[in-house]
């Protein structure tokens, strides 16, 4: 299940810098990298076979642990210079809690105070586990980073669960780099902080840019896509498809490199039918379209797919109420 869902391609970055560092060369390696690099985000499944090939090819023990290491707040966009610039270690807690969904979509943590003395970040498998690789590259990402912008000040950490088994001879390189019991096999993965060090002051808080990167990260927050990666691969080949005038599910299926009754039956699964889909693409890439002066409305109905301009005005005034022309005369006029 999980699997179905986006993580950010800022995570290509974490292994092209990791390459980079080491002056590691894997040149087809590297090359996939830069083709994943340009899309917007990629399943899990993808991530988790980009990180299997990568431990095969070196046969480095606690491989994410490494690369983790290597993650600092300049390769984690807006959510890294939230932290950096967070008034205490808490504060940047919250703010993590908050946008996480800008890294990955699935699983989301929570904060929960487990003691007088202890809280910890727990990630509820809802939609199932994760790989032991990225799971470790997560965990140690975040723990660089916050030693990253507390220093000086050292983090005192209680101790880290994982869901995956960890090989017993590899126990002690996790124990070093956590500086913490660890526990593998368990229900849920997590992170418990001593609650004194969430008071812990970051040289670099300023409220005021924090302020601004707050603004900026809840505006990526309102319009990141579906976090189903099969939506957002269904709404890309339906816009490329309208293009060309072909819309019908059979057509979008074979696109997808799937049957007609596959299609539909994944959609049955998320409750959507596809007829729903397609019309709510062409309604909200309307208003899209015609928003630019530069498209006529047969051009626009085109692009919708309609062979007839008259055929997607009738449906445009049944979906928003008033006809495209007068839309688009009141729109340009504001």
């Amino acid at each position: 299940m999980l699997n179905d869902f986006f993580i950010t391609r800022d995570v290509i970055g974490f292994l092209q810098h990791y390459l980079k560092v080491n002056r590691i060369e894997l040149p087809s390696y590297q090359k996939l990298l830069d083709e994943l690099a340009l899309k917007q985000h990629m399943s899990f499944k993808q991530w988790w076979d980009l990180l299997d090939e990568l431990s095969t090819e070196l046969d480095t023990p606690a491989l994410g642990l490494e690369i983790g290491r290597c993650v600092q707040v300049a390769h984690c966009g807006v959510l890294g210079y939230l932290f950096r610039t967070s008034r205490n270690l808490g504060e940047a807690l919250l703010c993590f809690k908050r946008f996480q969904r800008l890294i990955y979509a699935g699983s989301q943590a929570d904060i929960k105070q487990i003691d007088n003395k202890s809280l910890s970040l727990i990630w509820n498998p809802d939609l199932g586990y994760s790989s032991q690789l990225s799971d470790e590259l997560l965990l140690a990402s975040m723990i660089n980073i916050t030693r990253e912008i507390i220093s000086p000040n050292d983090l005192n950490l209680v101790e880290v669960t994982f869901t995956q088994n960890i090989n017993e001879k590899h126990l002690t390189i996790y124990e070093n780099f956590f500086a913490c019991p660890i526990l593998s096999n368990q229900k849920k993965l997590s992170l418990s902080f001593q609650i004194s060090d969430l008071s812990l002051s970051i040289p670099h808080k300023d409220q005021t840019l924090h302020d601004l990167l707050g603004k900026q990260a809840e505006e990526l927050l309102n319009h990141l896509p579906e976090d189903d990666i099969f939506i957002v691969e269904l709404r890309d080949t339906i816009i490329r498809c309208l293009h060309e005038g072909k819309a019908e599910a059979a057509v979008i299926a074979s696109q997808l490199n799937i049957s007609t009754r596959t299609l539909h039956r994944r959609l049955k699964d998320k409750n959507r039918i596809y007829r729903n889909v397609l019309k709510d693409i062409r309604k909200s890439m309307a208003l899209k379209y015609l928003s630019d002066d530069k498209l006529t409305l047969a051009e626009v109905a085109l692009l919708l797919g309609y062979s007839e301009q008259s055929t997607f005005s009738r449906a445009f005034t049944h979906w928003h109420g008033k006809a495209p022309l007068q839309y688009k005369r009141e729109f340009l006029m504001n």
